[in-house]
């Protein structure tokens, strides 16, 4: 039997870029700089990445330049952000979650660090691994958390991804392409969200159910070594898309809601071509899939994030309207939560 989920609300999220923006051509000119072969090997190493861009539909990653910046620190500005955007002090927050990819330190949790820069004396600071699921997940667990701790009121997840060098500008064949392009396509970004029993003064969203789901066969195609490059077989990891949209289907069956029903669809973007798919067999309505990637790249687990902030800034999200997030990650996982937007 599955745990009711308690009333909980999350807020608007807060969303951090760094300031250099890189553009396809500065992203090849850079590939080029590291091309050891002849000009024709390069011509079909430079079309294979050209059409993976197009397909994707990227234009613009962000790069955090600052060799300093540790993302706690990163993570940290987001959380800020929220904070002061939100109105809640960071004395309130009971439960610290920090969901993304990107840490340098094995301990202690990077939400340690988080909560030390809020100065924060005494919280319950825990990470969430879970690739690009991780800051769904970490709502999953503040959940949890929730569910079996009356006395939590305010939980803060956040996450900062940052990629450095574990993304390799060394693709020499078409085979290396194949592997290493979609590196070519992250983005660095920083994000925060606050969870609390009551809704805030600003608005938020009422959580209505959260779902994951891991298809652990499929765990070689896409990885982060501890120490080495980031690879991932797009090919293969995106024919899984297929997989979304029945779970979906399904959580969103649990409320009582159908994939028409849904007013904003704000998901991990690691292609506009795959959302646009899963968009599509979802029979969504027009307009409600958020597409950000253009404009961020994929920013790994705060893409969602941004992509729900970009709404909120330049659409209309109204009391009452139906909202699904959603990340696909390397797993091969599948994380989901539908809520209702409250003013």
């Amino acid at each position: 039997m599955n745990q009711p989920l308690p009333r909980l609300f999350f807020s608007r999220p807060a969303a951090i870029l760094p300031e250099t923006a890189v553009d396809n051509d500065a992203a090849l000119a850079r590939l080029r700089d590291s091309f050891r072969g002849t000009a024709d090997e390069w011509e079909q190493v430079e079309r294979g990445v050209r059409w993976v861009f197009d397909r994707c539909n990227t234009k613009l990653r962000y790069l955090e330049t600052d060799d300093t910046v540790s993302p706690g620190e990163f993570a940290t500005r987001a959380a800020v952000a929220c904070l002061a955007r939100n109105g809640v002090p960071a004395s309130d927050v009971d439960l610290l979650i920090y969901g993304g990819i990107a840490r340098d330190a094995f301990e202690p949790a990077t939400a340690a660090e988080v909560g030390g820069r809020l100065g924060v004396t005494s919280v319950i600071a825990v990470d969430v691994t879970c690739a690009c699921a991780g800051l769904i997940e970490a709502m999953h667990v503040a959940a949890g958390y929730f569910a079996l701790h009356d006395d939590i009121q305010t939980a803060l997840l956040c996450s900062g991804e940052i990629s450095r060098d574990r993304i390799t500008y060394d693709l020499q064949t078409v085979e290396d392409v194949m592997v290493g392009v979609a590196g070519l396509t992250i983005s660095n970004a920083a994000a925060a969200i606050l969870i609390t029993r009551e809704p805030l003064p600003l608005g938020g969203a009422r959580l209505r159910a959260i779902t994951h789901r891991t298809l652990p066969e499929n765990w070689q195609l896409c990885r982060a070594p501890v120490d080495g490059h980031f690879m991932s077989r797009s090919k293969e990891l995106f024919a899984l898309s297929v997989h979304v949209v029945p779970e979906v289907r399904d959580l969103l069956a649990t409320v009582g809601w159908t994939p028409e029903d849904v007013d904003h669809y704000a998901f991990h973007q690691p292609s506009q071509a795959v959302l646009e798919r899963i968009f599509a067999d979802l029979n969504a309505r027009p307009g409600a899939g958020i597409h950000t990637h253009s404009l961020y790249g994929n920013s790994a687990s705060t893409a969602w994030a941004l992509a729900l902030d970009y709404r909120l800034r330049n659409g209309t999200v109204d009391n009452g309207d139906k909202i699904v997030i959603g990340s696909a990650a390397a797993g091969f996982t599948m994380a989901a939560a539908a809520a209702q937007w409250v003013c």
